[in-house]
């Protein structure tokens, strides 16, 4: 129900974009990406863009790939066929949606972390304060259900425990000294996993190394 609201307010916006795109000037599309559309997919995506075995990010996805279409002009490859996007997420450092949820809920944890609230999710979640959590780990709900897995107190945790324990392949994310190093090296590797066609999958970060 999150997400088909999400949608409704993103299709609303994209529609905009169509037309926006013949008078604004290219330095500025990617600013008006980000105000328009980036700043809807952000929002508290860590708690209704979590998923397990459903891909209930994917109408997200399509909706953004559109909008990207419509503001930089995308043609069609042919009557059938539109035009590749992926050159576009490139070129502008743009995240997927997918990888935007890996990223907020990265930076929510660490908020988590830093100030201990919520306090429930930091009971739940088992917590300590940061630098004394054990080989960077955090501890995961044992849920068993499918169903149940599609939350951030599950799926958060995992992210961040695969990021923690393979920290050369992630540059040391979890170790960065200040908040903004943390940002810079996410945002990096996030991308980087990106472009090699690993989209926000962290089960295949490893196949890259």
């Amino acid at each position: 129900a999150v997400v088909s609201t999400q949608s409704t307010g993103d299709r609303n916006s994209i529609s905009q974009l169509y037309e926006m795109r013949k008078i604004l000037p290219k330095t500025l599309k990617n600013t008006v990406y980000n105000f328009i559309v980036n700043s809807q997919l952000t929002y508290a995506i860590s708690v209704w863009g979590a998923y397990s075995n459903v891909d209930r990010l994917k109408p997200i996805f399509l909706l953004q790939k559109r909008a990207l279409r419509n503001l930089f002009g995308i043609r069609l490859v042919s009557r059938h066929i539109k035009g590749h996007t992926k050159p576009i997420f490139k070129q502008h450092n743009i995240m997927t949606v997918y990888n935007i949820y890996n990223y907020m809920s990265i930076l929510c944890l660490n908020k988590l972390l830093l100030l201990g609230k919520p306090e429930y999710l930091y009971e739940i979640l088992r917590l300590k304060p940061q630098g004394t959590l054990r080989n960077d780990r955090i501890y995961v709900p044992p849920l068993k259900l499918k169903h149940y897995q599609s939350n951030f107190c599950y799926q958060a945790p995992k992210i961040w425990n695969f990021i923690g324990s393979n920290s050369s392949l992630c540059n040391n994310i979890i170790q960065a000294p200040s908040l903004s190093s943390m940002k810079s090296r996410l945002k990096s590797f996030l991308l980087k996993m990106q472009s090699q066609g690993h989209d926000g999958d962290h089960y295949s970060w490893k196949s890259s190394n």
